[in-house]
């Protein structure tokens, strides 16, 4: 076994429930390459022909969106054993995606990582909802108030709370970092 894809193997081994056999580890090991990526590094950029999906070891990444007045719109976070990508690779992205933190993850080409799902059946149920998540995102933002999302957030994800800045979450709830001031002083209010 190669040991620094060890997260990796660990990762599908509680997928399958068992104990990946040697050819298995050595498929995953195939379709995978272990990346550093730097803080605030830019991984790809709208307009590129990104092919790849990432796998996070450690770290935090983020896929952003920039409107015709430069203003940035998080859209999605990943963090440790969790994925990100854009789902319409290899076609040219509309997304940008940087790095938050120093990170480490296992980038896959696209190719490849279709041959792991063909190959394991249940790989593909688990990253289908590790993507289905991008999706209630969407809804959240359609349909719920920035105070109603923040809470969610709180809620779900309170240790991302922690690890990022402020005028990053204000991107993903689409408001500006003063509006975020006045949700997070109301909530204090209440709270007194």
């Amino acid at each position: 076994m190669i040991e620094h894809k060890q997260t990796l193997h660990t990762f599908f081994r509680k997928i399958y429930g068992h104990e990946l056999s040697e050819a298995e580890k050595q498929k995953i090991d195939e379709a995978s390459r272990k990346e550093k990526i730097k803080k605030k590094q830019m991984i790809f950029a709208k307009g590129d022909e990104n092919t790849r999906h990432y796998f996070i070891e450690k770290g935090l990444l983020r896929m952003y969106v920039i409107d015709q007045a430069g203003k940035e719109f998080n859209i999605l976070f990943a963090r440790e054993n969790q994925w990100i990508g854009d789902l319409i690779t290899p076609s040219a992205t509309s997304f940008y995606l940087d790095a938050v933190e120093n990170s480490v993850v296992y980038s896959f080409n696209n190719e490849k990582l279709h041959k792991l799902t063909d190959d394991f059946s249940y790989f593909a149920h688990t990253f289908k909802r590790s993507y289905i998540f991008l999706q209630r995102r969407l809804v959240c933002i359609l349909s719920k108030t920035a105070e109603e999302n923040y809470e969610e957030l709180l809620k779900e994800y309170p240790e991302l709370i922690q690890r990022l800045p402020q005028y990053h979450i204000s991107a993903y709830l689409g408001v500006t970092p003063e509006f975020l001031s006045k949700i997070l002083s109301k909530k204090t209010k209440k709270k007194s």
